[in-house]
């Protein structure tokens, strides 16, 4: 049978009040312990459990390991590790797998990443560039001629229709009804270059806002002559979410198929 020492209480400790196990030895507490002072710590602390810190403001000094969690109710805080082998950062966490933020070192090619449930959503390398590989943007190119008759369309014209989608981040075109719809309320950056039908006359591009002519922003081509002029430019306009944009046509030249893109994006 091993031995034991049960002692309830330890009091009247002579000499620095200190109580030491030899070198090799560890005290181990089944149960719980409440320290009403200040804990000091010079070596390592290890944990299989939940570390809580449950004080309005905990300062954090030094490094911490893999894996550990500072708890204030919800949300977690998770500190990865800072080996350079994996992850290494802030990951916050509010129990949901929809809802995790993390910034730190993602790979070993020292990215910085923020991203949510496991998705990269910003995305700063080495050098200190920055992609945002889930910007919205369209870009599209007409399918088709646009009033290659020669019709006299009036102001606000007819819907620009007939697009390819070249490329559409994140899905916000809708090529149902040809109509971006805004995700987030920004400044949305809009471009637009197309080559005139070769029909004298005006060929008219305008952007429209939830169904409204946005003042100023009109791409116009040269009148005169059966000729392939061009047209185009880019401009910015703030939107809130929800918002609707599309283009109209009106004019009595039309406008080429295939050539030219038009483009919508998120500038910031």
């Amino acid at each position: 049978m091993s031995s034991k020492i049960r002692v309830d209480t330890i009091e009247n400790v002579a000499g620095s009040g200190n109580v030491s196990l030899g070198s090799g030895h560890n005290l181990v507490v089944p149960g719980n312990e409440t320290v009403g002072g200040t804990l000091g710590v010079t070596g390592n602390v290890s944990t299989n459990g939940q570390l809580g810190l449950n004080t309005s403001g905990t300062g954090v000094t030094g490094r911490f390991g893999t894996g550990i969690t500072v708890r204030r109710t919800v949300p977690e805080v998770h500190l990865k590790r800072d080996d350079g082998n994996g992850e290494a950062g802030l990951l916050l966490d509010n129990n949901s797998s929809t809802q995790r933020l993390f910034v730190g070192t993602y790979n070993a090619n020292q990215e910085t990443h923020i991203g949510t449930n496991g998705t990269q959503r910003l995305i700063v390398n080495s050098s200190g560039y920055v992609t945002i590989p889930n910007q919205p943007f369209v870009r599209l190119r007409l399918a088709s001629h646009i009033n290659s008759s020669g019709t006299t369309i009036n102001s606000p014209g007819n819907q620009v229709t007939g697009f390819q989608v070249i490329e559409n981040v994140g899905g916000h075109w809708n090529s149902s009804n040809n109509n971006f719809t805004c995700p987030v309320a920004g400044v949305y950056q809009v471009s637009v270059f197309y080559i005139k039908y070769p029909i004298a006359g005006t060929a008219h591009i305008d952007l429209h806002k939830n169904g409204n002519f946005v003042n100023a922003l009109r791409w116009r081509a040269p009148e005169a002559g059966n000729h392939y002029y061009q047209a185009g430019g880019t401009a910015s306009l703030t939107c809130a979410a929800n918002d609707v944009l599309d283009w109209h046509f009106f004019g009595t030249a039309g406008v080429h198929d295939t050539n030219g893109s038009w483009e919508i994006k998120l500038s910031h």
